[in-house]
């Protein structure tokens, strides 16, 4: 009998959030960078225990660029990428071999393969890699869905078994 896996993890990537709606004239082309406001928290809910019908942050914790007063070129105060992250990645595949011998010369070999062993769902992105949909959740401070996942979860568990024969 043969055992083996492969464990992957990483930690997740860093959340950026931008507001679409700011103080600033639309030929100048930018994005502002809308800041959390000090003491603010800006998760609305528990990441060890979301729920994804509610939004993840809570949007009266961050900056709006678009509520600065007069013509003032506000282009937001904060960070580029914030130390904030999303659900880290987890994953175990695991296999295991059987070889039985039939004769001297022809062997039996029993296989089965699980991916995603321990079912592990992690919030993950869908399309492209920088952006406003860069992320599970919508990262943009005035859109109206601000906080509410828009991704997909990593695939469920898959058993594949599988014989062969060699001679």
């Amino acid at each position: 009998m043969e055992t083996s896996g492969v464990f992957h993890a990483s930690s997740a990537p860093p959340y950026f959030f931008r507001s679409s709606s700011c103080n600033v004239p639309a030929q100048f082309v930018a994005g502002c960078v809308p800041a959390i406001l000090p003491g603010a928290h800006p998760f609305a809910q528990s990441t060890s225990n979301f729920d994804p019908t509610k939004p993840l942050f809570d949007i009266a914790a961050f900056q709006n660029p678009a509520n600065t007063n007069g013509f003032s070129f506000d282009f937001g105060q904060g960070p580029r990428v914030t130390n904030l992250r999303a659900f880290p990645y987890h994953n175990l595949d695991f296999a295991l071999v059987k070889r039985i011998p039939i004769t001297e010369r022809v062997n039996f070999e029993f296989r089965s393969e699980f991916f995603n062993f321990f079912n592990w769902h992690i919030f993950q992105t869908q399309g492209q890699v920088f952006g406003p949909n860069s992320t599970a959740f919508t990262t943009d401070v005035a859109s109206p869905t601000f906080g509410m996942w828009n991704g997909s979860v990593t695939r469920p568990r898959n058993i594949q078994v599988s014989g062969r024969i060699t001679f």
